[in-house]
């Protein structure tokens, strides 16, 4: 275990003013198997095979699409190898992405067995308000079972100028206050510090600004009860509103990559809501202070320690997510990082004691945002080839390219659709082109940097503007320019060009829009800019063809 500062100022009482005098500890219960923490549901034949079958027709339309594009190649030099690799490279990404989700079970549920065992849970705090501390801790208070609640203050040691107030709230509140004053930076540290002070058998992790549910126990703690499980991984819900502008529910995730990953025991936490075995952690060393959050490599070596973990498919807190754009991108650059830095450093295909299928899924994991950096030809295609004059497919028009392209693109999107639902898909789809230069910044930055700083996503002040939004906007500012340029050429030909660059622009669009703290705002002005980039596609498209 990394080493324990030598000293930290601890405040507050020991207990949960209302927690229960005992608990059934693990040790004396008798283990349960893997198929205790299965139900099944009735799920017809056509649904079950829906998935697997729309994704051999995805591929299988790909490589025809693929096939057909590799005879135009000639002539196009640099520019149309390049992009022709992007799109292999995607479809490498469906493909694997394919492969991986068809590991889930139709059928089967994951249902926790009656809870049991010593829990702690681990409120993570780092300067975040007071008040949305209280709530966090209230509501870990009001969790029905046997525990004990611990704040994990590291506002001081973080400069942070409210770190008095949150000892003061644990004080009045009857909670244990773990301060550090001195040791290494960062929440894996935080964590470790307090495992080393505390003895609960199972481990939960709430962010400061994440509510528990009351009946977080009974959802997943029972799970520890089968030896061999090491870790719970959990659903995250956000406070998201309706349109979701920034994709921060994720449905692609939880609705289908973790499942995934659950059926090989290789699901690994996402942060907040995580539950932890203690001797698990132990056999680990602690929580894992290599990357810049703990989350993805402490599920890393605890795999690659013979543990397996669970993903439970339904949320045990409601947090708060990223309201700009600018806080977004700043956490998608940390997690982009984090899973480059484990792909790049401490490959899973050199690690001992993992699975084949896990590392298959962590490959999958830090692979796929270097797939992702691919995202950014798609944007570049309408300008290079309506503007620049440049030529991604020689001896065809760019009409007969969608033409060619559209059956794969929208079987891709149905594929997509199909775990993550239409709205879902569309945001899936955006984020990926959106977040395209954010990977590979992030993979620049960890090549030349190694680790950066780990740091936590603002809750209030937040951001409105960052230099990572620099390339989104300028991607934006290429597809406008493609949009006039075409609409008011009047060439029948390039029409495709016209639609294209109207498609990728609303995708990219609605991200770029959230500029305001407030999400509302956000939400509210997404159905004008849909309708304002259509219009003027249509409208132009309408004229060239009417001139024509």
């Amino acid at each position: 275990m990394p080493a324990i500062p030598v000293q930290a100022h601890v405040a507050g009482g020991v207990d949960d003013p209302a927690a229960p005098a005992t608990s059934t500890r693990l040790a004396d219960l008798a283990p349960l198997t893997d198929d205790a923490a299965w139900v099944r549901v009735p799920v017809s034949r056509a649904r079950a095979a829906a998935g697997p079958v729309l994704a051999v027709v995805v591929v299988l339309i790909g490589a025809v699409y693929l096939t057909w594009r590799a005879g135009g190649l000639g002539g196009t030099g640099v520019a149309g190898g390049l992009f022709y690799a992007a799109e292999v490279a995607s479809y490498l990404a469906i493909v694997w992405t394919a492969v991986m989700t068809a590991r889930i079970r139709p059928g089967l549920v994951r249902r926790a067995p009656a809870p049991a065992g010593t829990l702690d849970v681990y409120v993570t705090v780092c300067g975040e308000p007071v008040e949305i501390v209280e709530a966090t801790l209230r509501a870990a208070l009001a969790i029905d079972y046997p525990h004990h609640t611990y704040v994990l203050n590291d506002g001081r040691i973080a400069r942070r100028d409210n770190w008095r107030e949150i000892d003061e709230l644990a004080a009045r509140l009857g909670l244990t206050c773990f301060t550090r004053t001195d040791g290494p930076r960062g929440k894996a540290a935080n964590l470790n510090h307090a495992l080393a002070r505390t003895t609960g058998e199972a481990i939960m992790t709430l962010d400061a600004d994440h509510i528990a549910v009351p009946d977080l126990a009974e959802r997943v703690l029972g799970y520890l009860r089968v030896p061999t499980v090491g870790l719970v991984c959990t659903e995250q819900r956000f406070d998201v509103g309706r349109y979701d502008v920034l994709n921060n529910a994720e449905p692609m995730l939880y609705r289908a990559v973790q499942p995934a990953k659950d059926r090989d025991g290789a699901a690994s936490s996402c942060g907040n809501g995580t539950l932890y075995r203690r001797t698990a952690l132990e056999s680990a060393g602690g929580f894992s202070e290599w990357n810049i959050v703990e989350d993805l490599h402490t599920s890393y070596e605890l795999h690659s320690r013979g543990w397996r973990s669970v993903y439970h498919p339904q949320p045990v807190s409601v947090g708060i997510a990223p309201a700009t754009a600018a806080e977004y991108a700043r956490q998608r650059s940390r997690w982009a990082m984090d899973g480059l830095r484990l792909t790049l450093f401490d490959n899973p295909l050199r690690k001992p004691g993992l699975t084949g299928w896990q590392r298959a899924h962590y490959l999958h994991t830090g692979v796929g945002y270097l797939v992702a950096c691919a995202q950014m030809m798609f944007l570049l295609g309408p300008p290079l080839s309506a503007v620049a004059g440049i030529q991604i497919a020689a001896g065809t028009s760019l009409t007969a390219y969608m033409l060619h392209a559209l059956p794969y693109l929208m079987g891709s999107m149905l594929l997509v659709a199909y775990h993550a639902g239409l709205r879902g898909a569309h945001r899936t789809i955006a984020s990926t082109l959106f977040n395209a230069p954010l990977y590979a910044l992030a993979f620049i930055r960890v090549v030349i940097a190694g680790r950066p700083e780990s740091g936590t996503t603002a809750k209030t002040a937040l951001p409105r503007m960052s230099l990572l939004l620099l390339p989104q906007a300028l991607f934006a500012a290429a597809l406008i320019v493609t949009i006039v340029v075409v609409g008011l050429g009047r060439d029948t030909a390039d029409l495709s060009a016209l639609v294209w660059a109207g498609a990728l622009l609303a995708m990219i669009a609605g991200p770029l829009s959230a500029i305001s703290r407030r999400p509302s705002l956000a939400e509210r002005a997404q159905l004008p800019i849909r309708i304002t980039i259509a219009a003027t596609v249509l409208g132009l498209a309408t004229t060239t063809l009417l001139a024509g």
